[in-house]
């Protein structure tokens, strides 16, 4: 498990990416599970169902999962200081969460690569 943290320039190219209106989300039937995207200014880092972001867990009875960032700024600092290790779920005492569909280093770096080499208007 990679414990190296993103790192300041990665975060900012994912911050980028979400403020031209991206949405780094897994789109199938039921758990997807965690995602990022930019909503009315405010970065939202959150469990993904149905491929659609959520503020409340809709699954268990474990409490509701987002968190949500004012500012691009904050945002920025806290994913520079992640890590696929800090991500992966661990914590939680159900092991379907961990490492299932978290973000990780290869999926932000895919995200980011994919912005660059295609912009939204020809998706």
């Amino acid at each position: 498990m990679a414990l190296r943290t993103y790192g300041l320039e990665l975060a900012q190219r994912v911050a980028g990416a979400l403020a031209a209106g991206r949405v780094l989300a897994a789109y199938h039937r039921d758990y997807c599970g965690l995602g990022l995207a930019c909503q009315h200014g405010r970065y939202l880092y959150a469990e993904v169902w149905d491929g659609q972001l959520q503020g409340l867990n809709t699954q268990d009875d474990r409490p509701p999962f987002a968190l949500i960032f004012p500012t691009q700024a904050e945002f920025v600092q806290w994913l520079s200081a992640q890590s696929d290790a800090t991500l992966s779920r661990r914590e939680l005492a159900d092991s379907f969460y961990w490492h299932n569909q978290t973000i990780t280093r290869q999926r932000l770096q895919q995200f980011v690569d994919k912005a660059a080499a295609q912009p939204l208007a020809e998706q």
